[in-house]
């Protein structure tokens, strides 16, 4: 057996984690696995119900929405890397690890623990930040380094290959992710609902999501009878804002937000048709699991989605991705030739079979293991030697500068919305609610600054009553501007509707935002924490 240190950069189990534990399952007999994560998490209970040794240490992630961070964020998150590889030192002795295998891209940790104990490291390339998220690394020369310093690079797509290939100038293998055929597998089509869609994963505006939506109004306006079902957790101003958007057309019977489930047999066994509407997938585990559950797919004509479903319609139909208006004829042409889904879905399960099954997926890994292992001498010795220098010089230099400690803030932020939560469910019991508080002093018409968590429910709390909202401020949103009226407090230059009051839903200190939200609008600045002060007084 060889024993392998997997670095796995969530706790929560994504995408990724899975195709890892797939391979895991298969591999008992063959890898001695243990794994490490960032912090605690539902990704726990599954380890343990495999029988999978795990470690907790905290180590951050390097990458960040493009062009928003500092060089102070890249030498913390530097630290938290340089740190946790040197605590990954003892489990390497103490576990004997012969390989680290660092499962994402987006976390630095394996590939400096490996240049410390001299050791082979894997690194998986699974996402291509910039396209599909609009995120970037950090660093990005430290990056190319670390990918260069590496003995493998696996890469999850040709269409991943290739972009590392031109961005980076680093060759990889490309290995197709491997999926538990016999959990998602499923022969039942003459079950399958002709007039329901299904679209699973992370709710974001990259995913999608808002296209699918569009898309299933334009059939329903039509006179289309179809269902969507939208599935997953994520971004929770996104999934309010497309709900608003069903609401106000009246497609509550018809479009469907389910949460976050880890079987969706049930739902692809009604589905006959899944949508893949991603921006940008490296490879999408969904988009395979739907063509072995044997839905016909309508895909993105994009990245790894594309290369998967082909051009041919011969396993799926492919739309113009960000078009809803593509991706509705598509629908609509799906629909319209039935005829043919049993040859597609056929031929979708055969080729996610073929490239996907997790048992071919794990020889082609222990091959790169075996390799590895088995050499007599390090590739590349000078050249890993000079960049562990290089880090071993970086971290004392800032060791002189700066003080590492944990960062409370997000804690001590989340303990804040809790209280502010508490304090407004128990106003709710004692029936003091907010729009009579702002009822009883003169306020008929307000707008909401901060359209996080705390804003939307504001929102959804005084929208059908006597209170206006003429508008809201944020501006992490965008087009969206028939559902709600949005403002920018950085760029007012339309005028804006008369309110009595702007509503702050932002926690924490927010002296200086009142000043120049009043400075900008001249109108009364209420905080939801002296909305909620004025529901406690009053008589219940």
């Amino acid at each position: 057996m060889i024993s392998v240190l997997y670095i796995v950069n969530e706790s929560e189990a994504g995408g990724a984690a899975q195709s890892l534990m797939d391979m895991l399952t298969a591999a008992r007999e063959r890898i001695h696995a243990i794994v490490v994560i960032p912090g605690e998490g539902s990704i726990e209970a599954r380890f343990q119900k495999m029988n999978i040794d795990y470690y907790v240490v905290p180590f951050q992630t390097d990458h960040r929405k493009s062009g928003v961070h500092t060089a102070a964020e890249e030498d913390r998150v530097f630290m938290s890397n340089y740190l946790a590889a040197l605590k990954l030192q003892k489990i390497i002795k103490r576990e004997k690890i012969e390989l680290i295998h660092t499962n994402s891209s987006v976390s630095n940790v394996g590939a400096i623990a490996a240049l410390m104990a001299g050791i082979p490291h894997v690194w998986h390339i699974r996402e291509l930040l910039e396209e599909h998220y609009g995120f970037s690394y950090l660093d990005e020369a430290l990056k190319k380094e670390l990918f260069a310093c590496s003995d493998t690079l696996i890469t999850i797509s040709d269409y991943v290959k290739n972009a590392c290939r031109s961005r980076y100038g680093i060759d990889s293998v490309r290995i197709y992710n491997g999926v538990n055929v016999d959990r998602f597998l499923s022969g039942n089509f003459d079950v399958k609902d002709g007039h329901s869609f299904l679209l699973a994963g992370v709710i974001s505006p990259q995913k999608g999501q808002g296209d699918a939506v569009r898309a299933a109004h334009e059939l329903i306006r039509n006179g289309e009878e179809i269902q969507l079902y939208i599935v997953g957790g994520g971004n929770y101003q996104y999934r309010w804002l497309l709900k608003k958007y069903v609401k106000k057309h009246g497609l509550e019977r018809n479009i469907h937000f389910l949460d976050h489930r880890e079987d969706l047999r049930q739902l692809r066994d009604r589905c006959l048709y899944s949508i893949t509407a991603s921006k940008m997938e490296a490879l999408g585990r969904v988009t395979v699991e739907a063509m072995m559950a044997g839905c016909v797919v309508i895909g993105a004509d994009t990245g790894g989605t594309a290369e998967i479903i082909g051009q041919d319609h011969s396993r799926g139909y492919l739309y113009r991705q960000g078009d809803y208006k593509s991706l509705a004829e598509m629908m609509r042409y799906a629909m319209a030739h039935r005829e043919n889904n049993t040859e597609i879905q056929r031929r979708a399960q055969q080729y996610s079979r073929d490239r996907f099954d997790t048992a071919k997926y794990l020889e082609e890994v222990m091959r790169i293991y075996e390799e590895l292992t088995r050499r007599k001498e390090t590739p590349d010795r000078e050249r890993k030697a000079k960049l562990q220098s290089s880090l071993d010089a970086r971290y004392r230099s800032m060791q002189e500068k700066i003080v590492y400690r944990y960062d409370a803030g997000g804690y001590e932020k989340q303990q804040a919305l809790q209280k502010t939560v508490q304090r407004w469910l128990c106003n709710q019991l004692d029936h003091k609610p907010m729009e009579t508080a702002l009822l009883e002093k003169g306020i008929h018409a307000i707008a909401i600054y901060g359209m996080g968590y705390l804003g939307c429910c504001l929102y959804d709390e005084l929208e059908e009553g006597r209170i206006a909202i003429e508008y809201v401020m944020d501006r992490r949103i965008a087009d969206y501007d028939e559902i709600i009226k949005i403002a920018d407090l950085e760029d007012l230059e339309e005028e804006l509707p008369e309110v009595d009051a702007v509503v702050v839903t932002v926690l924490g200190s927010t002296e200086q935002l009142v000043e120049d939200i009043r400075a900008k609008c001249g109108d009364m600045v209420v905080t939801l924490q002296e909305l909620l002060d004025w529901c406690e007084m009053m008589e219940g």
